[in-house]
Order: structure tokens, then sequence, then C-alpha cells
């Protein structure tokens, strides 16, 4: 069982000088096999959360496609759209209830590619944000790129320190 956990996140959220990140850490049987961050001017928390959670999918297709894969994420947006809302948007033209206009809409398309999948090896699913389940924590200090927290995490869970690879969302 392979547990992927994604985060999102920006400072100065919705300004002109927003700084976004996303944070990715992959555990097996205690062991952290990934830990991987992305960076990005100008953009939004939700931008961050999603783009977040297509890698985690990407990831669950390509390097993980033997595994069992569980996809946690604390953002109630994004489980919530992977899981229910998504089809009815498309179904819908890609539109939200009352004709409304879907936010990051190109993000949401490629995250719907997965969604397409018929026998897909992952499941999507929302775990509470900041409630010390190790990932998640882990996830968050990369999204954050809160090194301090990041080490800290490491040494008090005996973790060896593992390379952070810095990945490209573009």
């Amino acid at each position: 069982m392979i547990e992927i956990y994604t985060d999102g996140s920006a400072k100065n959220n919705g300004s002109e000088n927003s700084f976004g990140g996303v944070g990715i850490c992959v555990i097996s049987q205690g062991k952290v096999l990934l830990a991987a961050s992305y960076q990005e001017q100008g953009a939004t928390n939700n931008q961050m959360e999603l783009k977040g959670l297509i890698y985690a999918l990407h990831l669950a297709q390509t390097t993980y496609a033997f595994d069992i894969c569980r996809i946690k994420s604390d953002s109630a947006y994004c489980v919530n759209m992977f899981n229910d809302w998504i089809e009815k948007w498309c179904a819908n033209g890609w539109t939200r209830a009352g004709n409304k206009s879907i936010e990051n809409l190109d993000l949401v398309k490629k995250l719907y590619e997965y969604k397409k999948i018929n026998y897909p090896n992952f499941k999507v699913e929302r775990i509470p944000g900041h409630a010390g389940e190790l990932g998640n924590e882990i996830a968050d200090a990369l999204a954050t790129n809160d090194r301090t927290k990041l080490e800290k995490l490491f040494l008090l869970n005996d973790i060896n320190p593992v390379e952070i690879k810095n990945i490209d969302l573009h």
C-alpha cells in the first residue's frame, strides 16, 4: 500500500505578490519514499491544492502503477471536487449549479482525465489538516517551504533525511 500525501499553500493568497507551493510525501510501510516540492509566484491556494492532487494522481498512474495507492489531501475543495462534483460539472458543460463558471477550469479538466480511468489503482481521501498525521505534516512543510519544520519532523520521527525532489508542474 502506497500513501501519497499532497498539500498546497499560498502566502498572500489572492494578491499580486502571492507565492504558492505544493508538497508531496509518499510513504510505504512507514518509510518515506519521496518528498517533493514545487513553488510558483502568483498562485492561489486552490491552484496549488489542485496541482498537488494532479501530481499525486500522476504518481499513482506512473511510478506506483502496480501498487494500490491512497491519495490523502486535507483540501475538502479538491477531494469533494474529485469524488463528487467533477462528473456533474462535465455533464453540465463545465458549469456549476446555477450555470456558474468553474474557477481554474484548465486544472479541473486535467484532474478529470484521472477521474475517467476505468480501473484506477487509487482512492482519493480527505484527512484533517494539521492533526499530526506524519505524511500530511511533511507535505505541509514542503508546500510552505518550511525547512525547519521538515528537519524537525525527520528528527522526531527517526526518518533518514531524503533528497527533496523539485518537481515541475507547468
